[in-house]
């Protein structure tokens, strides 16, 4: 807590920083809700008390502050505790609705308490509670489709799907690397995808990102869109990351050095300095991901750059294989990668990029 209030101080002083003004709060990337709503609003109040923030126009700090939060950490006093800290919106780590799955994952809450937690949050005037679901999971008696059709009758405004990943250094994949578990075919994991943007559409949600989906314009993260469009952002925190004038810095991410180097008045910083080339591929993968797509003739005016021109066979041929289509969102000078194509996303900017 010291380091990070430390953290907030010596931020404070970059006049960069200080001439921002910043719109949102995240808090993420972790546990938060482990921390004592005490605690909370000790950091909420530094950080509004010394960054610059637009008026919300509401009894809180920031016009959309976040918080993520596991499902077994959400009560009464709980959510009163974030309110009064000054979050407005929750990100509910609630995975799936079907007990087997949570048990594989070797989560904590059950789908009972999963369920209970976003109607308790609403009940308690959380209007905006994002919830996080992942496929691609092994499943049996369609799992996956009982845990979108619960989600989707929620009292929720917004959805975050993710294909499960599996990392070398887990126990899921050292289990897999052992042959005692299986990852789920592509085709299992294409048809948990297509379930979910056919079952959002129909319930009203806005499929806006690759996984992101918000029931209308209001329900849209709105910090979430700062990253996409190329916005600075800073991080706090052991392990975080900011970004501002060209400029990606990374905090340490262990926790006594991070704590041992702002108990000497410095931050724990590594920095790296984007070229406009690195910008310019940057929004093209970012812009890629999302409904509106790219504008590339605007690339070229910012960034010196026009994949589309650079890589003009490629572009030509993504064109004619249906991956990249004009956006239905403006005049049509952006292009779009349409949902049907946006799983094999990453392949599709990466092919584009100015090397």
């Amino acid at each position: 807590m010291n380091a990070l209030l430390k953290e907030v101080e010596l931020r404070s002083e970059n006049p960069d920083w200080k001439s921002l003004e910043f719109q949102t709060l995240y808090f993420g990337g972790g546990t938060p809700s482990v921390l004592s709503p005490g605690s909370l609003k000790l950091i909420t109040g530094a950080i509004s008390d010394s960054f610059r923030f637009k008026d919300s126009g509401q009894n809180t700090y920031f016009r959309e502050a976040t918080i993520e939060v596991n499902p077994e950490d959400v009560t009464k006093e709980s959510l009163r505790g974030w309110r009064g800290a000054g979050f407005n919106r929750l990100s509910i780590g609630v995975q799936s609705f079907c007990d087997s799955q949570l048990e594989w994952m070797n989560r904590k809450h059950s789908a009972e308490e999963a369920f209970a937690a976003v109607k308790l949050a609403h009940e308690a005037g959380f209007n905006r509670i994002s919830i996080d679901l992942i496929y691609g999971l092994p499943q049996f008696d369609a799992e996956w489709e009982k845990t979108v059709d619960i989600a989707l009758g929620l009292p929720v405004d917004h959805i975050s799907c993710y294909a499960l990943t599996i990392e070398p250094r887990t126990v899921l994949g050292r289990r897999v690397a052992k042959g005692l578990e299986v990852e789920m075919p592509d085709e299992r994991i294409e048809d948990d995808y297509r379930y979910i943007c056919g079952s959002a559409k129909s319930a009203g949600f806005d499929h806006y990102e690759v996984s992101n989906w918000a029931r209308g314009e209001a329900g849209r993260a709105i910090h979430n869109a700062g990253y996409w469009s190329g916005a600075p952002y800073l991080g706090l925190g052991a392990g975080a990351h900011g970004f501002i004038d060209n400029k990606r810095y990374a905090n340490v991410s262990n926790n006594p050095k991070y704590i041992s180097t702002l108990g000497s008045s410095e931050l724990p910083v590594i920095e790296e300095v984007l070229s406009k080339r690195d910008r310019c591929n940057e929004a093209l993968m970012t812009g890629l991901r999302t409904e509106a797509g790219v504008n590339f003739e605007s690339l070229e005016k910012q960034w010196g750059y026009n994949p589309a021109k650079l890589n003009n066979t490629v572009f030509n041929n993504w064109v004619l294989d249906g991956g990249l289509v004009q956006s239905q969102l403006n005049t049509g000078s952006n292009f779009r990668i349409p949902e049907a194509k946006w799983l094999i996303g990453d392949l599709i900017a990466s092919d584009l990029f100015v090397t």
